[in-house]
């Protein structure tokens, strides 16, 4: 069965929100899924995956140093060719997302358009995640026209 991996940090739980609606989505197309965060992550997990998202609040302009840390230790994992998607909550800035995008990129993943959801999300920003969840998955299974409509 195809299979999601969403690591995430989260401070006050905005991005742990975002990354579950992403399960969500991806589980609704029949995916196999795992979440993790960051703290219990570990790299192995990312070997049998067809997708990869990881996401992190903005925090001083950048990522979270524990998701930053979990990313540099992935440089040693053959991540070439998998799906992927950074993604996170944000109050001004979006480095965090883009600094997750650029490193993912670099280790050979294509990755999906980035998701930011500016603060707490509510319903309407759950949905979307909730949409980029089942895009992965549509993808996953390569059925992206189908599942674009």
């Amino acid at each position: 069965m195809p299979k999601l991996v969403i690591i995430y940090g989260t401070g006050s739980h905005n991005t742990e929100r975002i990354a579950k609606a992403i399960e969500e989505g991806a589980k609704a197309e029949g995916i196999e899924t795992i979440l993790k965060n960051v703290s219990f992550a570990e790299k192995n997990q990312l070997i049998d995956a067809d997708a990869i998202a990881i996401g992190s609040p903005n925090y001083r302009d950048a990522m979270m140093p524990s998701v930053q840390k979990f990313l540099n230790e992935l440089a040693d994992v053959d991540l070439a060719g998998k799906i992927g998607l950074a993604f996170g909550s944000y109050g001004w800035g979006l480095e965090a997302i883009q600094a997750i995008s650029k490193q993912l990129t670099s280790y050979g993943v294509d990755m999906i358009k980035d998701l930011g959801i500016k603060r707490m999300p509510g319903d309407e920003e759950l949905e979307i995640c909730r949409r980029v969840g089942s895009l992965l998955a549509c993808k996953i299974n390569n059925k992206e026209v189908k599942c674009a409509a």
